[in-house]
């Protein structure tokens, strides 16, 4: 059942998506059509009379020509970006602040060492955002160096205030901290850091709710119909406001700016919602992957009275989708492989505290961990 669902609306929204994605993120296709346009010019101002045939070769050739230096320049970029590598430093406990190269930011009152983003620098030449997203599509497992990024949205006519910013980060490194204190004991090579600019949007626009359903364990409940592309709609809309073309866009600039190994990003409207991620290896929208954290969980998105407190536990939760984990609540611990997955399984939350909570074997097992040592260490 769905309520006040406005399948036009949506239809449009998808296809204006398409169109962003596919056609104008595109250099290929932009050489391609810049050379139909130039031959069509070209051959209008040839004489057929003067140089009979030669329209032909004079639109043909410069089609081409245009055509295949775009496929030049797009391959070259392509090969002289850096393979990634790997960092293979253990664990260490420690949570790192990431530096954001070549952008502006205005330091946060309440804690400095972190900034909201004013703008870039320069624009950065290497960075083809429809090619690193289609490379990126894999589920990547937790290991190497990991830089997580925020983009902070207000709504409901409430902003994020430096203090509630300040807060969140302070929560973000504790996050880190508990993951890698978690991959110490499987003895992982994970360095989680937390970016030193995060972005921030005021969104206003004003969004009907479409009622589904989706399975939550053995079960079934409701769920916020279209939250996925909704979310990534969004982003878009702050990506746009903050400069960038759209949030593939917003994405691989960031990305290219950060020495890491994985770059991932969590949204935090400021209203109660239910959080979810969406992994790149099961996104429909060409690789881009994100957490949604809300400040508060609810069934479907609502405002919030208060200060808004980001929460560790569903921002670890929620990250951890994003690396291939899967939800493991909603389900009788015999129906796991005996001492894989206990009461105290992050992806079970079983636990509302964050130091009451741990990464079971199975969850590492699909993080990419259990690589290293089969048996955690007790």
């Amino acid at each position: 059942t769905l309520v006040k669902y406005r399948l036009p609306r949506i239809l449009a929204l998808k296809i204006a998506f398409f169109w962003e994605r596919h056609v104008e993120m595109s250099p290929r296709l932009g050489f391609w059509l810049f050379g139909f346009v130039t031959a069509c010019v070209l051959a209008a101002g040839v004489s057929e009379d003067a140089f009979p045939g030669a329209r032909v070769i004079v639109a043909g050739g410069t089609f081409l020509l245009i055509g295949i230096s775009g496929e030049i320049v797009s391959e070259i970029r392509v090969r002289r970006r850096p393979l990634p590598t790997i960092d293979d430093r253990l664990a260490d406990g420690r949570v790192e602040i990431a530096r954001v190269r070549d952008v502006r930011s205005e330091p946060n009152r309440n804690d400095e060492r972190f900034g909201r983003f004013l703008g870039l620098e320069s624009k950065s030449e290497s960075v083809d955002s429809k090619t690193t997203l289609e490379i990126e599509r894999v589920c990547p497992p937790l290991l190497g160096r990991i830089a997580i990024v925020s983009l902070f949205v207000g709504r409901d006519r409430r902003s994020w205030s430096e203090r509630e910013l300040a807060d969140a980060h302070a929560v973000l490194l504790r996050a880190g901290e508990w993951i890698e204190r978690e991959a110490l004991r499987y003895r992982a090579s994970v360095n989680v850091e937390i970016a030193n600019a995060y972005f921030i949007h005021d969104d206003e626009t004003s969004d009907e709710v479409a009622i589904g359903f989706q399975a939550e364990g053995d079960s079934v409940g409701p769920f916020e119909h279209e939250a996925g592309f909704k979310a990534l709609v969004g982003v878009t809309r702050a990506a746009v406001a903050l400069g960038f073309r759209d949030a593939s866009d917003l994405f691989a600039e960031i990305g290219e700016r950060i020495a890491a190994d994985v770059t991932v990003w969590l949204l935090h409207p400021r209203q109660a919602g239910r959080s979810f991620a969406l992994p790149g290896d099961r996104s429909e929208w060409a690789g881009l992957s994100l957490a949604v954290c809300f400040p508060r969980e609810a069934s479907f998105p609502e405002p919030i009275s208060g200060p808004a407190r980001v929460d560790g536990v569903t921002v670890v939760h929620e990250l951890l989708h994003l690396f291939g984990a899967s939800d493991k609540y909603g389900q009788s611990l015999r129906t796991f492989a005996a001492k894989t997955v206990t009461g105290r399984e992050v992806m079970r939350l079983d636990e509302t505290r964050l130091s009451r909570l741990r990464i079971d074997p199975s969850t590492a097992s699909e993080v990419g961990w259990v690589e290293t040592v089969q048996k955690p260490q007790e």
